[in-house]
């Protein structure tokens, strides 16, 4: 049979209310051990002191004569059946110093006195056997008009526990339980409370780390409220993120800077190639040089769409910049033989975008779909209030490749261009700055790529940079 393993909780508000139960049911478990352990004496202790305290308490109740001798008691506040009808459980005597009983409840006419000991000036308890019954008794002394006194009072052992056993102890115990369990049910919903409302703010710094994205890598966690054994561990992260932001950024002024740098160096090659003579220049010299100015077109637009401070969001008629796109890409299309077919959706007058990054992304999907489609295909763009579809007519990507469209560098191996595969990545990093979805679909006849503007995929955490 299989061992069970017990796993600890992880959380750490369970971790503490474990923690708690635990604490709370061992200090149970020892309370009833000490009560076991110590049970009889306590009792013992109890009979006594309850004896000597029923024996004050009586001694203010004594009612006296004209002539300053005891006669009784205030029957108004301690009625007389409570001890006639027990008068073998329950003694009351007056005494004076000489141990001569004026008053008794059941008419007995020696005092009680522990082994013959002589009274003492203050209250004494102790225990005695009267008629063959184990009694506790206690002697007070009460002064009255200057003369002492010593009330005394007995109660048989037998009478206070079947009285303890009948009904304080299931009374005790009833009540022991309904405070254990009101204090349980208080401790667990308060301790509870607490703890949602410390570690709230924990998981609102959680929630924004999981915002954080390499377009905002500028953001940092904000630490107020935040409990104080948390916080290093917090400013730490931050601390993360700024070596982060300035390795990023320093990669990101790298790769600008060198497509600038190299932008003119190729220009220069490729008119001096233009110079020499036709007989003598090499024309695939030319193609290559043609296909590093364009990756390094790409890059510098690469480097351009990762850096959301470059975009402008306001909104715009999206038709004026899907006739702009299709207008510049209409060249293109007829040298390949495809023609381009848009379709605009007369609700879609909503959109906020950047508007050169909008012309961006249309035009490098257009690119993409005509250099994909046969001659004599069709690309249609299809624009509505939700985002827009550029579909093409080629032979489709398949599942393994379809996951690596998006990714930097990669090319299809049936592209016909000379592209550095930048491309769809360029167009991934727009749709990510105005906080819009781009995936890659299987159309009907070749692929779909959709570009979804739904609010569900806007976080207003990415809103700004700055501190989240």
């Amino acid at each position: 049979m299989p061992s069970v393993k017990l796993r600890w909780p992880r959380s750490l508000r369970w971790r503490l209310l474990a923690v708690y139960g635990f604490g709370m049911a061992l200090s149970a478990l020892l309370a009833a051990s000490v009560v076991m352990l110590l049970g009889e004496p306590f009792n013992r202790y109890m009979l006594k002191s309850g004896a000597i305290g029923y024996a004050e308490a009586i001694s203010r109740r004594v009612e006296f004569g004209a002539d300053g001798i005891p006669t009784g008691l205030d029957e108004t506040r301690i009625e007389r059946w409570a001890f006639t009808s027990l008068s073998e459980e329950v003694k009351i005597l007056v005494t004076d110093p000489s141990g001569k009983v004026h008053f008794s409840s059941a008419g007995s006419t020696a005092a009680l006195a522990p082994d013959g000991s002589v009274f003492a000036p203050q209250p004494q308890g102790f225990a005695l056997v009267l008629d063959g019954v184990p009694m506790h008794a206690a002697t007070v002394p009460l002064t009255h008009q200057g003369t002492l006194w010593y009330v005394q009072f007995a109660a048989s052992d037998r009478l206070v526990l079947q009285m303890r056993q009948s009904f304080g102890m299931p009374a005790l115990v009833q009540g022991m339980i309904a405070i254990c369990l009101t204090f349980l049910v208080v401790f667990l919903v308060t301790t509870h409370l607490t703890l949602m409302r410390m570690l709230k703010p924990l998981r609102m710094v959680s929630q924004a780390a999981q915002c954080i994205t390499p377009q905002t890598l500028d953001a940092r966690l904000d630490t107020q409220g935040l409990p104080d054994e948390i916080t290093p561990l917090v400013d730490a992260f931050n601390r993360a993120l700024e070596r982060l932001h300035a390795g990023f950024q320093t990669q990101q002024d790298f790769l600008a800077n060198a497509a600038h740098e190299l932008k003119t160096p190729l220009a220069l090659i490729r008119a001096q190639i233009e110079l020499e003579p036709s007989g003598r220049r090499n024309p695939h010299l030319i193609q290559d040089v043609d296909r590093m100015a364009r990756q390094v077109q790409q890059l510098l637009h690469l480097a351009e769409a990762s850096e959301p401070r470059n975009y402008k969001i306001e909104p715009i008629d999206p038709r004026s910049a899907v006739v702009e796109a299709c207008s510049y890409m209409d060249r293109v299309a007829e040298r390949s033989g495809v023609q381009i077919c848009v379709s605009c959706d007369g609700t879609a007058l909503g959109w906020r975008a950047d508007r050169g990054g909008l012309f961006t992304l249309f035009k490098n999907l257009l690119e993409n779909a005509i250099q994909h489609s046969p001659a004599g295909g069709v690309v249609t763009l299809k624009a509505t209030s939700s985002g827009f579809v550029v579909a093409d007519q080629g032979p489709g990507v398949t599942p393994q490749d379809q996951a690596r469209l998006f990714q930097r560098f990669w090319r299809s191996p049936e592209r016909r261009d000379i592209g550095a595969g930048l491309g769809l990545s360029i167009c991934e990093e727009i749709a990510r700055a105005h906080h819009w979805r781009i995936e890659a679909r299987p159309g009907v006849q070749g692929l779909e790529v959709h570009v979804l503007m739904s609010t569900q995929f806007w976080d207003p955490m990415q809103r700004q940079p700055g501190r989240l």
